[in-house]
């Protein structure tokens, strides 16, 4: 390594700074260089602030020179930390080099690791080989379930499935149901039973082969709840809440708003004290509460003409009911009808019976009374339809 002389240093008599002008001591110099001054003499380089500063001893010697000669000259220290630095870097990687093996090429790389096939590979999140758990735990991202069209020998797997699932869909109307009839089990619990579903926003029917159940809900008194089937992670699920359903896709099929991953399966009413209880029968919901409890008109007189809303007890889904009148003790029949004054129904005075009927599309009905009654009529509402 050449001696190092480019610029000139300021020097002073007895002090150990050494100024230099136009120098780079940083990239050319080192601690333990020896610095030929000015003055001719020699000394040790001990400190090296920047490229233009360093220090020097023994402090220097000869007179004060502002801008003298110089030159650095490199010392045999730096074969030694040479060597020094190489044994460090062998102990500390020497082990690594010998398992990369003694043939300095690719293939004898692999071949020393064992990589020459996969078999030096385990699986991993993003390494999957041709192993039976691999294939199984491949995901079917960009699955197309659309074309139902035959499946061909240049289709990929991907691609087969795709076409063989829409093939099976193919077959199912989109607003197929069968069976998940909801169940009560408590004022905060509700189940599905067993059954099938078309799922518009998965293209398919999903089956549901054991009870789906909700526990320990937290619901709000007097509010109508919507129950949904939907799938997760390849799993059935079923959800309750607030949100209705929008207006029928496929006859009376529908979805929640704004989510056509979600089924509709039947709208339920919390009362005061959580869910009213219910049975399913020949699809429709049944109250099984004491009937006084669910009374939409309680002593009605009327001889004109009355609406009687029944949104607390019949859902906006349906415009089936299940009424049971209650004519008054004496007087005028009973007369009920939907649709302002679309009569549909009639009850003598002292008569009781239960109507599968309808309401309006907004769940009102209408009654009168042809002469004037006794005492008044009742009509209670027992139950309505599961359109879905």
């Amino acid at each position: 390594m050449p001696w190092y002389k480019t610029g000139t240093v300021s020097v002073t008599q007895n002090s150990n700074a050494v100024i230099g002008t136009g120098t780079a001591f940083i990239a050319n110099s080192r601690v333990g260089d020896a610095l030929r001054g000015p003055d001719g003499g020699w000394y040790e380089v001990t400190n090296i602030a920047s490229d233009t500063a360093m220090s020097i001893s023994p402090n220097y010697q000869g007179a004060t020179n502002a801008a003298g000669a110089y030159a650095l000259a490199p010392m045999q220290g730096y074969v030694k930390d040479s060597a020094d630095a190489l044994r460090a870097l062998v102990n500390q990687f020497g082990g690594v080099m010998a398992v990369l093996g003694q043939t300095p090429t690719q293939p004898g790389v692999r071949a020393s690791l064992n990589l020459t096939n996969t078999d030096g590979l385990p699986e991993g999140v993003t390494n999957k080989y041709m192993s039976g758990s691999g294939v199984r735990a491949v995901t079917l991202t960009g699955l197309d379930l659309t074309s139902s069209t035959p499946v061909v020998s240049t289709d990929s797997i991907l691609i087969a499935t795709g076409k063989l699932q829409a093939q099976v869909n193919a077959g199912v109307s989109p607003g197929y149901i069968d069976g998940l009839n909801p169940i009560w089990n408590s004022a905060n619990s509700i189940s599905v039973d067993s059954g099938t579903a078309y799922i518009p926003g998965s293209t398919k029917a999903l089956r549901v082969s054991a009870f789906l159940t909700l526990s320990g809900l937290s619901l709000t008194a007097n509010t109508w709840y919507y129950l949904y089937l939907f799938e997760t992670a390849g799993v059935a699920a079923i959800e309750l809440v607030t949100t209705a359903p929008s207006a029928p896709y496929f006859g009376t099929a529908r979805t929640k708003t704004g989510d056509s991953s979600r089924r509709f399966i039947a709208a339920v009413r919390c009362g005061a004290s959580g869910l009213r209880p219910f049975l399913v029968s020949n699809s429709a919901l049944i109250y099984t509460e004491d009937a006084s409890s669910t009374l939409v008109l309680s002593g009605g007189t009327a001889t004109t003409v009355t609406n009687v809303n029944c949104s607390s007890f019949i859902p906006p889904t349906t415009q089936r009911c299940l009424l049971m009148l209650y004519g008054a003790p004496a007087g005028g029949l009973l007369i009920v009808g939907y649709a302002n004054t679309i009569e549909i129904l009639s009850c003598p005075a002292g008569v009781r019976y239960q109507a599968d009927t309808l309401c309006s599309s907004v769940q009102t009905i209408n009654y009168r009374h042809l002469a004037a009654v006794t005492g008044g009529s009742s009509v209670g509402v027992r139950g309505y339809g599961l359109e879905r």
